[in-house]
């Protein structure tokens, strides 16, 4: 019998106890899991890891550090079909209400607000994996 190849999903967060939490639903979700703490880390584990999937922190060091993610994994050969997701745990209807992908900020497939739902995360993650 075959094994079935897992997916992988890189997470990109500052937030260490989210990483953790999240690496677990995800595992526990059928998926491998590649963590990175920063933004540059993140960049360089797209390119090394080759993820399925990444789901992008918008607000690491700085506010914006998220787009800059994007578009650097956007930039790669790895990156321009990966599915992007940005997870924010400001306001949605504030900053982000007039967010619009442009050349500066790549198309990303979903923003969500913090806290997700593991149940709504994994479904996500689902529908933009297969």
């Amino acid at each position: 019998m075959a094994t079935e190849i897992k997916k992988k999903v890189l997470l990109v967060d500052d937030d260490k106890d989210f990483l953790t939490a999240t690496k677990l639903i995800l595992e526990k979700g059928g998926y491998e899991v590649a963590l990175a703490e920063d933004g540059k880390a993140g960049v360089e584990m797209a390119e090394k890891e080759k993820p399925d999937l990444a789901i992008i922190d918008m607000m690491m060091e700085t506010w914006g550090e998220g787009f800059s993610v994007i578009s650097k994994i956007r930039g790669l050969e790895t990156g321009k079909k990966m599915p992007l997701i940005v997870l924010s745990s400001v306001d949605l209807q504030g900053p982000y209400q007039s967010f619009e992908p442009s050349e500066e900020f790549p198309k990303v497939n979903m923003i969500l607000q913090k806290p997700v739902k593991a149940e709504d995360l994994l479904k996500f993650i689902r529908d933009l994996t297969t």
